[in-house]
């Protein structure tokens, strides 16, 4: 199949998501535009007149990424009407079916945003994107001790931990794998809500997280 002139208009999304996959195999710094672009069948210069360099396309990545999944986990923490631990069950579901979905893309936020560090402006846009989701975890869960729901922690640590537990799914995950990404979430949120309950609410529910 011949591949398209540079002028004929390509997927952003389909490139975005060629990029992540071949960032996931080779890496950002082993990648080369022209794998990228031979994956959806166009040439490299039009790839970049799509994107003008790798570094424009590793922050389109990292950016669709983080937007994903902060778009779905704010929908589900303003639509919160049940308890601040329901609702953190809810939105780590939520995460894990993200990174089960977008395993490529959510790989590359996990190991290839450290390849932006060095660039000021793009390093503060991808903080910025990360800071919002875990702002949302921070907001249940501090809406949890406030309500007596859970016990005092420090809350950006307990975050921080919880997102190297959900993050790291994407890793290890196998479809045909003994759990499902449901089960597996259910898991990994009982693990951390069993240490978010306040004594005396664990033992008014019998014991049970």
């Amino acid at each position: 199949m011949a591949r398209k002139p540079a002028a004929q208009t390509a997927n952003p999304a389909a490139i975005i998501e060629a990029a992540a996959t071949v960032f996931r195999r080779k890496g950002y710094h082993g990648a080369t535009m022209a794998e990228i672009a031979a994956a959806v069948n166009l040439t490299a210069g039009s790839l970049y007149h799509h994107f003008p360099s790798k570094q424009d396309l590793l922050v389109a990545v990292l950016a669709t990424g983080l937007e994903r999944i902060t778009r779905e986990v704010r929908a589900a923490v303003d639509a919160a009407d049940s308890s601040a631990a329901e609702t953190l069950r809810r939105i780590a579901a939520i995460h894990i079916r993200s990174q089960i979905d977008n395993a490529n893309i959510a790989a590359a936020v996990i190991f290839e945003g450290r390849a932006l560090l060095d660039v000021p402006d793009v390093r503060e846009q991808f903080v910025a994107q990360r800071d919002a989701l875990e702002a949302l975890y921070r907001q249940v869960i501090e809406r949890g001790i406030a309500a007596g729901e859970f016990r005092p922690v420090d809350v950006g640590i307990f975050v921080k931990a919880l997102f190297g537990a959900l993050n790291w799914v994407s890793v290890w995950y196998r479809p045909d794998g003994r759990l499902s990404g449901e089960e597996i979430a259910h898991e990994i949120a009982d693990t951390f809500l069993a240490a978010l309950r306040c004594p005396s609410h664990h033992a008014s529910l019998g014991g049970q997280v």
